[in-house]
């Protein structure tokens, strides 16, 4: 048998070729298991769960898929290989064993292990990578918001190994479930040693057997919620015959070599060996199958690709062998890093042809330079810190790695304080949720009788809310003699988001028009942020009847087709009812603040630039995605429910006697340039009419408006008059100018218009 190191048989070698082959082999193989399972959804066979499909489907999942013409034959044979992916980590399981096992026998060593030095060992070889992914993970998590969170107490229950409960066995990425079986063999390992001594390999693995089958078989029939994780190796006890048949595979092997050559590669030994996998096959369809299965279907790969392995590498040229050596010898980095890349840049569903290409070679290209870096850079640490215990002693070492954290997190929470006294984000929610309360009618209002100062992604603001809970003072309910009462309501561009509420267009317009009108003007403020049509009508119904309003003007936005179809359920947890205090300890110890900030001024930045991808924050605050093309059947279902809404405004006004006026808020983009908006995306071209129609959300609003007979204005009209931008340049809201602007131009509407006795 050819290795790596040489050929002879006086001296067992330390690492054979081979090995790092199959390594390399089950790593790819669970690679294309995860990406099959992103494209084509999960296999049902070897995959029991509580509520399992019945066999016909079981066997049905199998057919062929079609559709894909040509490709019909690739594509099948990628989501069959995938689908069996998992047996990638019965050969794992296998190597595990036999790898100790082997290095053990070419020392020599035939005492019973040094437990100490072993645990010392398998922890310096397992953990470093461990800690160092999780690590890497974190600080993509202060970058992106995405990742591992520090706040989170089950980063650190995984951070130790322990991965066996329900909540922790697929905690963030599903594939890192491998680490907690594989270091309880490692804890059982000494055991299994002592008892290879005692009764030799085939007794060994008999005795394996008969106590692992039974209790795997008693798990697969009765638990029910632990099912899944039982059967997948939550507990080493289900999947020790593996484990231990790689352990004897090596004493076999390491007796008489040429003896094992020979006996494996006969025919009779082949066939017994295909036979078997198909066997193994079948018995992953059943529930008690199940019991044998993994441990007939991972013995039976293994010795096939040893014999395979075995014939090819002789043959291969060099750069073959290096490629399959390095593979297998970075296989623990590489299985790491893969599954969080997967799930983070894979979409589920099945794409076309060139998106699998695409996002496939990107998402391995990323996990190859993820998992090196990460695997050099635990590696530097790991020689520093053991080159200083040698020299400055293990204490002191010790000592200065704990001041280091220290002095890091000291430097974290000091940053996020920073950012949270100059440049405070939103977080946990709105920013205005400071302000709110819910509301069983409404779905939420201001928290009544209650000044409240707002800080967040440049907004420095007072609200103020009257005893129902609206923005502004109070109004008797009985209208004076010679009033011109008008209610207005809408969402934060009349609350007004951003500014003072007395700064607020309604404000000002009554000022405005107590200037013209005989007797006075009442302007009723029933705005609140983040309202949409179903809470415009909810306050109408409510309040119209009570203060009989001679206008009604209701304010409205293009996110209005999304807001119409969500529930306040939904909203409530958009708002952050449920997530603790942004300015409590919870948030200072999750970094909240310096995340958000380094994630919009940091990563969406870098993406714009290296990725020509438009960053999130700016595309959302111009409010983009409702001019897009295509995404008008969402917004023409929308339109539909907003019409619904709307035509029950109209009559609730008519019953009441009211006038109703509709007038539409522009989204910034739609009147400022991009010079004027720090946040719009650079690599955008709004004028691009393939992609983008600038007046999509204001045509529907006049298609509604025009069939229900309802008065609408554009306040496009309104900023078209001045020659700046009047609205925030780093959030999406107008400035104390845009409110005055609005307040103006509607004045002069009302007056030109007759609405004014």
């Amino acid at each position: 048998m050819q290795t790596h190191l040489n050929n002879g048989t006086n001296k067992l070698e330390a690492r054979l070729l081979w090995v790092e082959f199959v390594k390399a082999f089950a790593l790819v193989w669970i690679l294309i298991n995860h990406l099959s399972e992103l494209y084509f959804g999960f296999p049902l066979i070897a995959n029991p769960t509580a509520d399992w499909s019945s066999l016909s489907d079981r066997i049905a999942q199998l057919a062929p898929l079609a559709g894909f013409g040509l490709w019909n034959l690739p594509i099948n044979i990628f989501r069959y290989v995938g689908w069996f992916g998992d047996q990638g980590v019965q050969l794992f399981i296998i190597v595990g064993g036999f790898g100790l096992t082997w290095g053990y026998l070419s020392l020599g060593q035939d005492a019973p292990l040094s437990k100490k030095e072993f645990f010392i060992k398998r922890a310096f070889r397992l953990y470093p990578l461990w800690w160092g992914s999780h690590l890497f993970f974190v600080a993509v998590w202060l970058l992106t918001g995405w990742g591992l969170s520090l706040a989170d107490k089950s980063f650190y229950l995984s951070f130790l190994g322990i991965r066996f409960t329900p909540e922790l066995f697929y905690y963030f990425s599903p594939a890192w479930w491998y680490f907690g079986l594989i270091l309880q063999l490692y804890l059982v390992y000494p055991l299994l040693w002592d008892g290879l001594r005692r009764i030799g390999p085939s007794r060994l693995l008999i005795l394996t057997m008969l106590v692992s089958f039974p209790l795997r078989a008693l798990g697969l029939l009765v638990l029910d919620g632990y099912l899944d994780i039982w059967q997948r190796g939550a507990v080493f006890i289900t999947r020790l015959p593996e484990f231990v048949f790689g352990i004897c595979f090596a004493v076999w092997l390491h007796q008489n070599p040429e003896m094992m050559v020979r006996r494996v590669r006969t025919v009779g030994a082949i066939i017994s060996l295909i036979v078997g996998y198909i066997i193994g096959l079948f018995l992953a369809l059943t529930l008690i199958g199940m019991t044998f299965a993994p441990f007939l279907l991972g013995m039976s790969v293994f010795v096939l690709l040893y014999i395979t392995f075995g014939m090819l590498i002789p043959k291969l040229p060099n750069r073959v062998l290096r490629l399959g050596e390095w593979v297998g010898q970075h296989s623990y980095s590489l299985y790491l890093i893969h599954h969080p890349v997967f799930l983070r840049l894979i979409t589920v569903g099945t794409p076309s042809i060139i998106s699998i290409s695409i996002r496939s070679l990107i998402a391995l290209i990323l996990t190859v330079v993820i998992a090196i870096a990460v695997e050099w850079g635990t590696a530097w640490v790991v020689q520093n810190l053991q080159y200083r215990a040698k020299t400055s002693g293990l204490s002191k070492t010790v000592s200065r790695s704990v001041l280091i954290g220290v002095v890091v997190v000291a430097l974290l929470i000091s940053g996020e304080l920073l950012v949270r006294q100059s440049d405070p984000q939103e977080i946990l929610g709105w920013g205005e949720r400071p302000s709110l309360q819910q509301d069983e009618i409404l779905g939420w209002r201001l928290i009544p009788s209650q000044t409240t100062r707002l800080r967040w992604q440049s907004y420095d603001y007072e609200v103020s809310a009257n005893e129902l809970g609206f923005p502004g003072p109070d109004f008797p309910v009985e209208k004076p003699a010679g009033t011109f009462r008008i209610l207005v309501t809408g969402d934060a561009f009349t609350s007004a988001e951003g500014v003072d509420t007395d700064q607020a267009w309604p404000r000002l317009l009554q000022a405005r028009l107590s200037e013209d009108v005989p007797g006075n003007a009442e302007v009723m403020n029933f705005a609140v942020t983040g309202y949409g049509p179903n809470q415009y009508a909810a306050v109408i119904e409510r309040y119209v009847p009570i203060y009989k309003p001679d206008l009604i003007i209701l304010e409205v936005f293009v996110n209005d087709f999304l807001d119409v179809q969500i529930s306040n359920e939904q909203f409530y947890k958009s708002i952050g009812f449920n997530q603790p205090d942004p300015a409590g300890l919870y948030s200072i110890a999750r970094l909240e603040h310096l995340r958000k900030y380094i994630k919009i001024n940091v990563a969406e930045q870098l993406g714009e630039k290296l990725l020509n991808r438009p960053n999130t924050t700016g595309y959302f605050l111009g409010g983009f995605v409702y001019f897009e093309k295509d995404q008008s059947d969402f917004m023409l279902t929308g339109s539909i429910k907003v019409a619904e809404k709307l035509d029950l405004i109209r009559s609730v006004a008519e019953q009441n006697g009211s006038e109703l006026m509709m007038v539409v808020a522009p989204a910034p983009i739609q009147v400022c340039d991009p010079g004027e908006l720090e946040y719009f995306p650079g690599n955008v071209d709004f004028g691009d009419t393939s992609i983008y129609d600038h007046d999509l959300p204001n045509r529907l609003f006049d298609q509604i408006t025009n069939e229900l007979g309802i008065v609408s204005l554009d306040l496009r009209e309104a900023f078209q008059l001045y020659a700046r931008c009047l609205y925030q340049r780093r959030n999406l809201h107008w400035g104390s100018d845009g409110h005055q602007a609005v307040s103006d131009y509607l004045a002069e509407v009302l007056r030109n218009k007759g609405y004014i006795p």
